[in-house]
């Protein structure tokens, strides 16, 4: 029964030994992710006129420095909205020592009816960037 006990601490020790684990591929460089907190939003327009609501944007890092990055259409594939319906501001900044801002959409009755119409905005994403989540926003009247 002794012999048993032993060969059972010898195992465990063997386990433990050859687990251990090494992060010589650990990829230093890592990508900052950028990306919608606000997955939907849903805008109710004025017939005529128009009305901004804020999305919010989140950084998976943080930086000394303000950084700019760049927000883009997505096509939706279905109900989408005509672009002379919405405007946003083409580039979001950060500032420095901050991973969340929130930054306004505005939803114009150009040619928006009853029916809820969508269309979808992004980050661009480059060599360091990854674009993340993307936001669906609807219009209707």
């Amino acid at each position: 029964m002794k012999k048993v006990n032993i060969l059972l601490v010898i195992l465990a020790l063997a386990i433990v030994t050859v687990s251990c684990e090494t992060y010589d591929d650990y990829n230093a460089e890592r990508k900052t992710t950028v990306g919608f907190i606000t997955l939907t939003k849903n805008i109710s327009v004025p017939e005529g006129g128009s009305k901004t609501d804020s999305v919010s944007l989140f950084v998976s890092d943080l930086s000394s420095s303000a950084r700019t990055f760049t927000v883009i259409t997505v096509p939706v594939d279905t109900l989408p909205t005509a672009p002379e319906n919405y405007s946003f501001e083409s580039t979001v900044t950060v500032p420095a020592n901050t991973r969340e801002v929130k930054f306004g959409v505005t939803a114009i009755d150009n040619s928006i009816d009853d029916t809820r119409r969508f269309f979808r905005i992004a980050i661009q994403g480059d060599a360091n960037i990854v674009s993340g989540g993307r936001t669906l926003i609807g219009v209707k009247n």
